[in-house]
Parts: structure tokens; C-alpha cells; sequence
């Protein structure tokens, strides 16, 4: 029971690290809340299952999915944020709440109120190692969140394009003084980020066999308690406290059976988190990303 709680736990918590990173990274370079990322997420949902029902190919839903939430992410900084950004950072927020909101009744008014299902199983099976059972819906899960976390490294830690964010996350002015063109690199944050959440998207509805217009209801508040608890604007932080709370909320509500609603794990971390220690696990990463 302990190990399989732990495999549950692992493929959740891959899937809010993904939501997840984009927020913080969004945050880490403009320093919004931007609660619409939930929005990007379940727009990500519907591109891939409208891309898998007519061709039946997963590689391409997931193509489709990140470059149109790719597409979705710069169009929301060109046209939402980039005019907002000398106002308080309340205004930005507010506005962002709003198109959070009429992304999903856009959704709802196009694709219906009610739940979508995938016209048949993306992938099927199961494979047990003693009393230990993880569905091939779940190794698709983890292998492609892992795929995905890993070529984030590559992208921050090992291109110029991670560098120039890495600035301009400390720095905006700074950064345009020394010749780092601030408004491509943010865009091209608002890319990878709204990409990851597209992908995160299709994941969860392949994983719960449902898309509906009130999916991002859910990760809208949860990400931001996740990116407290990591670190505000830290990558690595909110990608290790995405891992512990999915872990947390399995062995907790599934193992341990203790009557708490599961997402209310998050919120009572991040409580913990502002009282004792407001960086968060940003402290293990050092105050950069």
C-alpha cells in the first residue's frame, strides 16, 4: 500500500509541477500572479483532445496542445500584460482573474458545459511488481513530465535564452542596460510556460479520461499555493514542493485515510511555509533560479 501510494503521488505531483513551473516562472520575470495560466492549462486540454479525436495520435495532440497554449501565452503578454505593467501589481492581477474567467466561458460556450471524453484509450495496461500495480496511463504520465522537466533544465541551466530570463528575473532594468532584449525574453517565457500548462492539460485529461470547461478551477488556486511553498520565482524550489505536496496529499488522504480534503494540503503547507519560513524552499536553491 505504501508503494503504491507513492507511484500515485509521484504521477500527480509531475503534473502540478508543471502547472506549477510555468506560474513561477511567469512571476520570477514580471512579478504577476497570473492567474490566467489556469485558463492557458484547460485550453491545452481541449486543443489536445480535439487533435486526438480527428487524428488519433497522442505525439501530436501534445504538439498541438503546447504550441497553441505556446501561441495563447504570447498573445496574453503582448496584449494583456505588456500594457499593465506600470500600474500596481493588483491591476495586472485583477485583470488576470478576468481572463481566467472568460477563458472558461468561452470554453463553455463553444465545446458545451459537460465533460468530454477521449474516443478511446490513448494507452492501455498494467504492470505489477509484487503487490505494486502502476497503469500504462501513468508511466505515459511520468515518462512525458519527466521528458518535459528535463528539457526545462536544459533550456534554463544550459542556454543563453536561460541566462537572459535568469537576468531579468533579478534585474529588468539592469538587464536592457547590459543589451538583454527584456521584452523577447519575456516573451518567449510566456512560451515555455503557457507550452508546459498545455501540456500539463492533456496530461490530466488522458489521466482522468475528462475535459471540461471547470478544470482549471482547481489549479488556479492550487499553483499558487504550490510556488509559495517552493519559492516565489524559484524553478527548482516549486518543482520539488509540487513533488512533496502530490506525495503529501496520496500518503496522507490515501494511506493514512485522515478526513482532510485533498486539496486542502496546499493551503495548510502554505500556511506553514509564510508562518516559519516565508522564502520557502527557495533557501535550498539559493535566492536565484
Amino acid at each position: 500500500m505504501w508503494e503504491q501510494q507513492l507511484i500515485n503521488g509521484l504521477t500527480i505531483g509531475s503534473v502540478y509541477a508543471l502547472i506549477a513551473v510555468g506560474l513561477t516562472m511567469v512571476y520570477g520575470v514580471l512579478r504577476i500572479l497570473h492567474v490566467a495560466h489556469a485558463g492557458v492549462y484547460v485550453i491545452g486540454a481541449y486543443a489536445g483532445l480535439v487533435t486526438y479525436t480527428y487524428t488519433g495520435s497522442f505525439v501530436l495532440a501534445m504538439l498541438v496542445s503546447m504550441g497553441a497554449c505556446a501561441v495563447v501565452g504570447i498573445l496574453i503578454q503582448n496584449y494583456v500584460y505588456y500594457h499593465l505593467l506600470s500600474f500596481p501589481p493588483l491591476v495586472p492581477l485583477i485583470a488576470s482573474i478576468g481572463l481566467f474567467i472568460s477563458v472558461e466561458e468561452a470554453c463553455r460556450i463553444v465545446a458545451g458545459p459537460y465533460i468530454h471524453s477521449f474516443p478511446s484509450a490513448i494507452i492501455s495496461g498494467e504492470y505489477r511488481w509484487g503487490s505494486v500495480s502502476i497503469s500504462a496511463t501513468q508511466l505515459l504520465v511520468l515518462f512525458v513530465s519527466i521528458l518535459l522537466i528535463v528539457f526545462l533544465w536544459i533550456v534554463v541551466e544550459k542556454t543563453k535564452f536561460g541566462l537572459s530570463m535568469k537576468a531579468v528575473s533579478q534585474d529588468m532594468d539592469m538587464s536592457s542596460v547590459m543589451g538583454i532584449d527584456v521584452q523577447k525574453t519575456t516573451m518567449l517565457t510566456f512560451a515555455l510556460s503557457s507550452a508546459l500548462a498545455g501540456a500539463a492539460g492533456l496530461l490530466v485529461g488522458v489521466y482522468f479520461n475528462s475535459v471540461y470547461p471547470a478544470m482549471g478551477d482547481v489549479p488556479a488556486y492550487k499553483a499558487l499555493a504550490i510556488i509559495v511553498v517552493g519559492g516565489l520565482g524559484n524553478i527548482w524550489g516549486t518543482l520539488l514542493a509540487s513533488l512533496i505536496i502530490g506525495l503529501t496529499e496520496t500518503i496522507i488522504i490515501g494511506f493514512f485515510s485522515v478526513p482532510l480534503p485533498r486539496d486542502s494540503i496546499a493551503f495548510i503547507a502554505m500556511i506553514a511555509v509564510i508562518l516559519l519560513r516565508p522564502e520557502g524552499l527557495s533557501f535550498l536553491f539559493g535566492k536565484g533560479r
